[in-house]
C-alpha cells in the first residue's frame, strides 16, 4: 500500500495564513453602525416611545401647572456724555462702549435700592407674585425674576419679567422701571462736568508739553545728522561713500587675487615657461648679442673652410672646438640672464602684491567706518522718524482733546448727562410664552438621538464576536459561514450534530452545505484533504461543525472519515451507533489497527473513528511520530479527512496537529466568544505555522430584528411544500468488513 505524507513539498504547499493575529481597529464605519442598529432595532423603538413620552407628559405637565407669562418694556438711554476715544484705534470700540454704558444702566436698575423701593408701593404687594413669595424673600425673588439687557447695536434696554398670573408681569415691570427712571432724573451733570473737565484740562496741558519736548528731540537729532542724511538714494553722501568703498574694495580683492597668482608662479621658477617676450628680451642683452655674432662668424668660417678642407682637417677640428664653446658660453650666457629677469619679475610683483594688501586695508578700514556711520545715522532716523510719527499723533490727539473739552463745557451749561425715552411701557401679555410647543419637537429629536446613541454604546461597549463583520473585522481571517442558533430554527431538529442527515431542508443544515462550498473555493481538493476543526472555547460547537461538514462532503460523492481528536473530552461516539471504546489512542501507542476501529455508518461515504481511552499525556501523542503516519494512511483511503479536537486556549492538542494536516477551521459562537479570545485562538495556530482556511460563525441569534431573520423567512416561503420535518432513523453502522491485516 503507497504512504501519502499530509505534508506537501516546499514549493507546492500553501502558505500559512499570516491573519488573524489581531490588530488596532480603526473607528466603525457608517454600514457598521447602520448593521448595529439594525440588530438593536427594537430596543431603539422602545427607548424612542419611552423618552418621547417623557418629553410630551413633561411638557404637559409644565403646560398645566407651571405656565408661564412675560410682559416687558423698552426704555431708550442715550448719553449725551463726549466719546472719549480720541484715538483711530479706540474708534473701532466705539460701539462696545456704548453697550457698556446701557449695560450699566441695566445694573442700576436691578440694584437694591431701586428694586426695594418699587417693593414698597401698593400696587406692587398687591399682585399674586407678591403675596406667593415667602415674607422677607421678596427682594432676593425679584432680583432673580427682573431682567434688564441691552438690545445690541441699539440704544434700547429691555426690562422683562415673568408670572405665573397675567396681570403680574406688566405691573412689577412698570413700577421698576419708574422708580429707576426717578432715581436717574436725580443726577445732575455739574458734578460729572466738574470733575471730567478737570482732567480733561490736565491732560491737555501735559500733552502740549509732550509735543514741545518731541520737537526738541527733533532738532537735537537734526543736529547729529549729516547733509543730506534725510533723502534717500544718490542724495545721501553715506550711502554714496559707502557704496564708493564698497567697490573700491571689491576691485582692490580682485587685483589682489590675480596678483597672487603672478607672485605664486613666478616664486616657483622650476615652473615658470619661458615666453617668447622673455626670449626676445635676453636676445637684445649686449653681451647676449655680441657671443651670438661671434658664434656667426665662426659658423660662417668653419662653412668657408669646409669647402677647402676635409671633414678630418685639423683646422674645422679646430673650428668645431671653439663653435662648441661658444655655443655652451651663450646658453650660459642667456639662462643667467633669464634667472636675472626672473628674479626682477619676482620682485615687482612682490612689490605690487604688497602695495595692493596695503591699499586693500585701508579701503577696508575706510568702508568699516563709513558702514558704522551709516548704522549710526540709520539708528538716528529711525529714532526721528518714530518721534515724528509720535508728534503728529499727539496732535491730532490734541485736536480731539479740544473738541472734548468743548463737549464737557455743554454738558454744563445744559445739566444733563443722560436722556431717558420710554419708548414702550409692559402691558399684560396677549398669550403664554412658557413653555413654548417648540419644546415638542426638539425634545422629540433629542429623545430620538438617545434612543440611538444609548443601545449604539452598548453594541460598542459588547466586545463579543456577533456577526459576521465582526469576524472579517477583528480576527481578519475568511469568513466560510453562518450557521443560526437551534432556537431560532423553524424545522424540528432532534439534535444540531446531526442537522445535515435529520433536516436537510432546515436552515441549518442549508447553511452547513453552504460552509462546505465554501471550504471547497478555499483551495484545490488535494489541498484540503485533511481539516481540523477547533474553537477558542469549550461548547462552541466546533463538534456539531465538524460532524455537519462531515455530512455535508459525503452528499457531494466524497469519502469521509470523522476523526474525534479530541482525547480528553470526546463527544462524537454520543453521536453515532456502535462507535467502539477503542480508537485513536489506540492507534498511537501501537495498540490496534485502524480498520478494525473504524465504523462505517449508514450513511453512504461516512466513517467515524472514536477517540479511544483518554491518555495521560494527550499533546505528547498528537504530536508524535505514529500521528504522522496516521494521518498519512487515512488521506490515501479517503477523499477527505475531518479531525473534531479540543478548544485551542485550553489544551495544547490543537497546536500540535494544526501542522500536520493541509488547514483549520476556528469555530466562533456569537455572543460566547469575546474578540480578544478568537484573536488569541488564530495567533498561537499562525505561531505553528497553520493554515487557516477560514472561520465558521454559529449559533448566530435571528430574533429580535437580528442577522437571519428575512433570509429565513424567504428561504422557507421559497421551499415548495415546506413542513417539518424530523429524521427518525437512527444512524447505525454498516456491517463491519472482515478483519484485515495491517502492514
Amino acid at each position: 500500500m503507497t504512504m501519502l505524507s499530509t505534508t506537501m513539498p516546499d514549493d507546492d504547499a500553501l502558505p500559512p495564513v499570516m491573519r488573524g493575529t489581531g490588530h488596532d481597529e480603526g473607528p466603525p464605519t457608517a454600514g457598521e453602525i447602520m448593521s448595529m442598529l439594525r440588530r438593536r432595532q427594537v430596543q431603539v423603538i422602545f427607548l424612542f416611545v419611552l423618552f418621547s413620552g417623557l418629553v410630551v407628559g413633561g411638557f404637559l405637565a409644565w403646560w398645566t401647572y407651571f405656565p408661564g407669562y412675560r410682559a416687558e418694556a423698552l426704555v431708550e438711554c442715550i448719553s449725551n456724555i463726549p466719546d472719549t476715544e480720541l484715538t483711530l484705534e479706540q474708534e473701532r470700540l466705539r460701539q462696545d462702549e456704548h453697550d457698556r454704558f446701557v449695560m450699566t444702566q441695566a445694573l442700576l436698575l436691578k440694584s437694591p435700592g431701586i428694586l426695594s423701593e418699587a417693593l414698597k408701593l401698593t400696587t406692587v404687594r398687591e399682585t399674586d407674585w407678591y403675596q406667593s413669595e415667602e415674607p422677607g424673600k421678596h427682594l432676593l425673588e425679584l432680583t432673580e425674576d427682573i431682567h434688564a439687557t441691552p438690545v445690541r447695536g441699539t440704544n434700547f434696554l429691555r426690562v422683562s419679567m415673568e408670572c405665573k398670573n397675567v396681570k403680574d408681569p406688566a405691573t412689577i415691570v412698570n413700577e421698576v422701571v419708574n422708580q429707576w427712571y426717578r432715581s436717574i432724573k436725580k443726577r445732575t451733570a455739574e458734578e460729572f462736568a466738574d470733575t471730567a473737565l478737570d482732567a480733561a484740562l490736565e491732560e491737555r496741558g501735559a500733552m502740549i508739553q509732550e509735543i514741545e519736548e518731541g520737537r526738541d528731540q527733533l532738532r537735537g537729532i537734526a543736529l547729529r545728522l549729516p547733509a543730506g542724511a534725510k533723502v534717500e538714494g544718490a542724495g545721501n553722501n553715506t550711502n554714496e561713500q559707502v557704496g564708493q568703498y564698497s567697490e573700491q574694495v571689491g576691485l582692490l580683492q580682485l587685483e589682489l587675487s590675480q596678483l597672487e597668482q603672478y607672485r605664486s608662479i613666478y616664486n616657483n621658477p622650476a615652473g615658470v615657461a619661458v615666453t617668447a617676450e622673455d626670449r626676445a628680451i635676453v636676445e637684445l642683452d649686449p653681451q647676449v648679442m655680441e657671443l651670438a655674432r661671434a658664434l656667426l662668424i665662426l659658423t660662417q668660417q668653419r662653412a668657408s673652410d669646409a669647402k677647402v678642407f676635409g671633414e678630418e682637417h685639423r683646422v674645422l677640428k679646430q673650428l668645431d672646438a671653439q663653435i662648441d664653446a661658444a655655443e655652451a658660453n651663450l646658453a650660459q650666457l642667456r639662462l643667467e640672464r633669464l634667472n636675472e629677469r626672473r628674479a626682477d619679475i619676482r620682485e615687482a610683483a612682490n612689490t605690487a602684491f604688497a602695495n595692493t594688501q596695503y591699499a586693500l586695508f585701508l579701503a577696508q578700514e575706510r568702508l568699516a567706518e563709513s558702514e558704522a556711520a551709516l548704522a549710526d545715522q540709520d539708528r538716528l532716523l529711525f529714532d526721528y522718524f518714530n518721534i515724528e510719527e509720535e508728534i503728529e499723533l499727539k496732535v491730532q490727539y490734541l485736536q480731539n482733546l479740544d473738541e472734548y473739552v468743548k463737549s464737557l463745557n455743554r454738558i454744563k451749561t445744559q445739566r444733563t448727562a443722560i436722556r431717558i425715552n420710554l419708548a414702550q411701557v409692559a402691558i399684560d401679555p396677549l398669550e403664554r410664552s412658557t413653555p413654548s410647543l417648540y419644546l415638542i419637537p426638539v425634545g422629540i429629536v433629542g429623545a430620538f438621538a438617545l434612543a440611538l446613541l444609548i443601545p449604539l454604546g452598548f453594541e460598542l461597549l459588547d466586545t463579543s464576536v456577533r456577526t459576521s463583520q465582526d469576524v472579517v473585522r477583528h480576527l481578519d481571517i475568511p469568513l466560510l459561514g453562518l450557521v443560526p442558533h437551534a432556537d431560532d430554527e423553524e424545522v424540528s431538529l432532534k439534535r444540531v450534530e446531526t442537522a445535515v442527515r435529520d433536516a436537510p431542508r432546515s436552515m441549518i443544515a442549508e447553511a452547513f452545505r453552504g460552509v462546505r462550498t465554501s471550504l471547497q473555493f478555499s483551495a484545490p481538493a488535494e489541498r484540503r484533504r485533511s481539516l481540523l476543526v477547533t474553537s477558542p472555547h469549550a461548547e462552541d460547537g466546533k463538534t456539531s461543525v465538524a460532524c455537519n461538514l462531515a455530512l455535508a462532503a459525503t452528499n457531494s460523492g466524497r469519502r469521509v472519515l470523522l476523526v474525534d481528536a479530541n482525547l480528553r473530552r470526546p463527544m462524537i461516539h454520543t453521536l453515532f451507533d456502535n462507535v467502539p471504546t477503542v480508537g485513536l489512542s489506540n492507534i498511537l501507542i501501537g495498540d490496534g489497527f485502524l480498520s478494525s476501529m473504524i465504523v462505517h455508518t449508514n450513511i453512504d461515504g461516512l466513517d467515524v473513528l472514536g477517540s479511544g481511552p483518554p491518555p495521560p499525556n494527550p499533546g505528547e501523542l498528537l504530536g508524535g511520530q505514529k500521528m504522522h503516519e496516521f494521518l498519512s494512511e487515512v488521506v490515501s483511503r479517503y477523499d477527505q479527512v475531518i479531525l473534531d479536537t479540543a478548544p485551542v486556549l485550553l489544551a495544547n492538542d490543537a497546536q500540535v496537529l494544526a501542522p500536520a494536516v493541509d488547514g483549520t477551521i476556528m469555530v466562533v459562537r456569537a455572543k460566547q466568544n469575546s474578540r480578544g479570545a478568537a484573536r488569541r485562538a488564530c495567533a498561537q495556530l499562525v505561531d505553528v505555522g497553520a493554515h487557516l482556511f477560514g472561520a465558521v460563525l454559529n449559533a448566530a441569534q435571528v430574533s429580535r430584528g437580528g442577522y437571519f431573520r428575512e433570509q429565513l423567512r424567504a428561504y422557507y416561503e421559497y421551499q415548495p411544500q415546506m413542513a417539518k420535518v424530523k429524521s427518525k432513523r437512527p444512524l447505525k453502522p454498516d456491517p463491519a468488513p472482515p478483519p484485515t491485516s495491517e502492514t
